[in-house]
């Protein structure tokens, strides 16, 4: 029985009457929650728009609602709370947030399990964490909770479909007992030895664009800042590049895309899905998902004649 039949039914399963209306009320309420998880499952939608959910814990539904978009990736900022990683903006909201493992680990090791890949080109999924805390418990703890929570290798690439990239506050490089998982390089500038990426470490590029391109925007010096943002995708083209911070406006997204970036963060997954569709016209998914992770950059030039 679907959660709208039963919307539709007037008495509990053992026939007892009931309030209809309060009956009601309680069985569209569960539909209302659990439709949207079904819906995401079903056929094993995979991601191929170059976006990310920003603070995705946000949203109605975290994880379940940035999948069901076709996005590439999810990020979620944590603390250590009396032991337990939650996921939370501040410590305060933290304190109420949910467990970090039952949020996006566990689902994500289960859609594995379901799906193999989570991507439409096999690339994998992006899942980022930060630390928002200058905490060496906390971050021994996150290391240690993900290696408890491997993610599976898919079953048809033989590769891992996430890749799960530490942001905010790690340890200092030099101390030999932190462990390593993926980091990220936060641009602030053209390609220097002081920010080259270190291998099998830093495998994300990361750019604030509130803090630089739109800042500079505002200064009148943002055209500086395309030029910088070729300049790392020439310099590292098998790094994922991306944006954050970023305006839901179409020219932006045009140009940040025609500049190589491979994700754009958003925290408004309808607006973002919506300027998408209406820059690649009538198909995204067949152009993404037969040209690769760049297509929309091509699929885009028509519109993107000039920068913001």
């Amino acid at each position: 029985m679907t959660a709208r039949e039963a919307c539709r039914r007037e008495r509990t399963p053992a026939g007892r009457p009931l309030n209809r209306r309060r009956y009601a009320a309680l069985l569209c309420a569960w539909g209302a929650l659990a439709l949207p998880e079904l819906e995401a499952q079903r056929g094993c939608v995979r991601g191929e728009r170059p976006l990310y959910a920003h603070n995705d814990y946000t949203n109605r539904h975290p994880l379940t609602d940035a999948l069901a978009a076709r996005v590439r990736g999810v990020e979620a900022d944590v603390f250590l709370i009396d032991g337990v990683l939650r996921v939370g903006h501040d410590r305060r909201a933290a304190r109420r947030g949910r467990r970090l493992d039952s949020l996006y680990l566990l689902p994500l090791a289960e859609r594995i399990a379901q799906c193999g890949a989570l991507t439409a080109d096999g690339r994998p999924f992006l899942l980022t964490i930060e630390q928002k805390e200058r905490s060496r418990t906390t971050y021994d703890s996150l290391t240690a909770l993900l290696a408890r929570v491997p993610m599976r290798l898919a079953r048809d690439t033989g590769t891992s479909p996430v890749l799960v990239v530490l942001v905010g506050w790690v340890p200092p490089i030099n101390d030999s007992n932190v462990a390593r998982p993926a980091r990220h390089v936060a641009l602030r500038d053209e390609p220097d030895p002081a920010q080259t990426p270190r291998s099998g470490d830093d495998a994300l590029l990361s750019l604030d664009y509130g803090k630089t391109i739109g800042r500079s925007r505002i200064r009148g010096g943002g055209a500086r800042w395309w030029g910088v943002l070729e300049a790392w995708r020439a310099a590292y083209p098998q790094r994922l590049l991306r944006v954050h911070n970023v305006p839901p406006h179409s020219a932006t997204y045009a140009a940040l895309l025609r500049a190589g970036v491979d994700l754009i963060g958003t925290k408004s997954l309808a607006a973002s899905v919506s300027i998408l569709e209406a820059l690649a016209g009538p198909s995204p998914v067949d152009t993404v998902a037969r040209d690769g992770p760049h297509a929309m950059s091509s699929a885009t030039d028509g519109v993107r004649g000039q920068r913001p």
